[in-house]
């Protein structure tokens, strides 16, 4: 399923409203990228979603520490099992 490895954000249910107010159901995704991130001196390849990713880009590693541990709660399995090296 397509989620955010470090926010947790995750497909949205809705509806899709025409102006005649006709609805329809529809999904929507988040804009997930691949990413390199260095945790722990280790290279790891995560997916995060595209504000996430700006986020990363302009931090250094005590501030990427710095996320982590904010959003520590919706943390990947994958990046708990790096972390916790």
């Amino acid at each position: 399923m397509k989620r955010c490895e470090i926010t947790g954000k995750g497909i949205t249910f809705g509806h899709s409203i025409s102006h005649a107010h006709n609805m329809n159901k529809r999904i929507w995704k988040p804009n997930l990228q691949p990413v390199k991130v260095e945790l722990n001196g280790q290279l790891t390849k995560i997916k995060v979603c595209v504000k996430m990713l700006r986020s990363l880009k302009a931090a250094d590693p005590v501030e990427i520490a710095r996320i982590l541990k904010k959003n520590a709660a919706t943390l990947s399995p994958k990046i708990n099992k790096v972390l916790s090296k």
